[in-house]
């Protein structure tokens, strides 16, 4: 028998030697190399807040990555169509940004074609507020108070706080891991899915936004009563819509237990706040013509077919298959979450030139390519292989030119899936075909229209007199009243008009 060395010699805890002294030295290295960074990264004071923070990023550095994300959200979620509407929203943003601690800032404020409720803030300056909450919100204050929160985020500078938190745990875990080689598979969870951009913000983070918010719209006059109306809103929203909660919860805690510290804060404003500025009536007359829920003019499904008037297509995907529209694609998920179809466009101009570009990337191999036509179009289309660090994916990829465009259609998965799902994928993928019912030709998006009732009624009343396209409980949630409420005469009311396509 082999004696046994001093470094494998089982000890009473059942570690050996070696590793208790390793383990004994690393953690004060550890200790050791983030107090040296944080004392060379320095803690700034906030001139917002008044406190010191770890900040890894420069101003420059911090405007720059908003920059770059702010072009990628542009693109990827699209801006709402309406000039003026953009034009007023950033001005009042710019109105409200001149009165905070750093006005220096290149602050840009957008209005997302989006119809969910929410808003958001990026570092660097970059404020965005959907066409969703617009049209939950009735008056300007209350626009005022949501943006003016997002620029507290921004002047607090919350995401590049927690960024800094990040990368210190990441350096820290990965000096762990050179000395400590079994902590390697924490090393790819930490590193994986941050979403530094989009970080969800404490409770501290929303109640020093709050006391901004406030702040700076005390500084432009508004009410800020109408912060709280918001907070009302967004509960209210929570709540309905088959129980969906708004987008701007994903980021932002519930504002259920706020209320009371904002009221706090709305007293200590008010006493040094002149008129109260509301604004209702020019901030609705902004959304009459509004584009209200999902545009179909963008696409829509009906069950799982696809139909885009403005492109004149149609689209089968598999029954049961989780579809998404995206403002890029379009996309469909299998059941099982282990298969997905995806319509794209190329931005070559024929479908051979298309095809070549994809079949000659590195690490696909193609299988049976070629061309021919699908329902009377000329397409170029094959079965491929694709090596991936997860390993090796196969699909079918036809490339399809319709109407000056050419279209890029996917279908793929992981190769021992392959025969599970290539009759659908391709089945699928050979339905492309032109659009040609009138119907869906000339569906039109639902629009906001104010109405000034000359009366007195109820919202039920309301309705009847002027018929919207959308559910009492909704004209109830955007109107910021009662399913039972009552409107008053020379009240501006929201109406849906326009027949809803989903």
């Amino acid at each position: 028998m082999k004696s046994p060395s001093i470094n494998s010699r089982p000890t009473e805890g059942g570690t050996s030697f070696v590793s208790r002294m390793r383990s004994a030295l690393v953690q004060p290295l550890l200790l050791s190399a983030i107090t040296v960074i944080v004392t060379m990264a320095g803690c700034a004071r906030n001139l917002a807040t008044g406190e010191r923070h770890l900040n890894f990023t420069s101003e420059n550095q911090e405007v720059a990555m908003g920059q770059q994300a702010d072009q990628e959200i542009s693109a990827s979620l699209g801006l709402y169509a309406d000039a003026a509407l953009q034009k007023y929203v950033q001005q009042l943003g710019a109105k409200l940004a001149a009165t905070s601690e750093r006005p220096q800032l290149p602050w840009t404020f957008r209005v997302v074609d989006d119809p969910v409720v929410n808003a958001f803030a990026l570092p660097g300056g970059f404020i965005y507020v959907t066409r969703g909450i617009l049209a939950h919100l009735s008056n300007e204050a209350e626009l005022a108070g949501v943006m003016g929160h997002e620029i507290g985020h921004v002047t607090a500078q919350h995401s590049v706080h927690r960024m800094a938190t990040q990368q210190l745990t990441q350096l820290g875990l990965g000096i762990g891991t050179i000395l400590k080689p079994e902590l390697q598979r924490y090393a790819e969870i930490a590193g994986a899915g941050l979403g530094l951009l989009f970080l969800k913000y404490s409770r501290d983070d929303e109640s020093q936004a709050d006391e901004l918010g406030i702040r700076y719209m005390t500084r432009t006059h508004h009410d800020p009563h109408q912060l709280s109306e918001v907070m009302t809103m967004l509960d209210r929203v929570g709540g309905g819509d088959e129980g969906r909660v708004p987008e701007w919860l994903a980021t932002h805690p519930s504002p259920e237990n706020r209320r009371e510290h904002i009221a706090e804060l709305i007293k200590t404003a008010q006493a040094t706040n002149g008129s109260a500025v509301i604004n209702r009536e020019s901030y609705l007359r902004r959304l009459d013509g509004m584009v209200f829920g999902l545009n179909p003019r963008e696409g829509f499904f009906k069950g799982t077919t696809f139909f885009q008037p403005d492109l004149k297509f149609r689209f089968d995907f598999p029954s049961g298959w989780k579809t998404a529209n995206q403002k890029q694609a379009v996309l469909a998920v299998s059941p099982e979450q282990d298969a997905i179809i995806q319509i794209t466009f190329s931005s070559k101009k024929s479908t051979a030139e298309a095809a070549n570009e994809f079949f000659s990337q590195n690490g696909i191999t193609a299988q049976r390519a070629g061309s021919g036509n699908i329902h009377g179009l000329r397409t170029s289309s094959g079965s491929f292989t694709a090596q991936t660090e997860q390993g090796v994916l196969q699909g079918f990829a036809a490339f399809v030119e319709y109407d000056g465009r050419v279209y890029q259609l996917l279908g793929y998965t992981s190769q021992p899936r392959w025969r599970t799902y290539e009759s659908g994928m391709t089945q699928a993928i050979k339905s492309f075909n032109r659009l040609t019912d009138s119907k869906m030709l000339s569906v039109q998006p639902q629009r906001l229209k104010i109405v000034t009732i000359n009366r007195n009624m109820s919202l039920t009343e309301f309705n009847r007199q002027y018929p919207s396209g959308a559910a009492l409980e909704v004209l109830a949630l955007i109107n910021q009243v009662e399913s039972n409420g009552q409107l008053r005469s020379g009240q501006q009311v929201k109406r849906v008009v326009g027949e809803k396509f989903e």
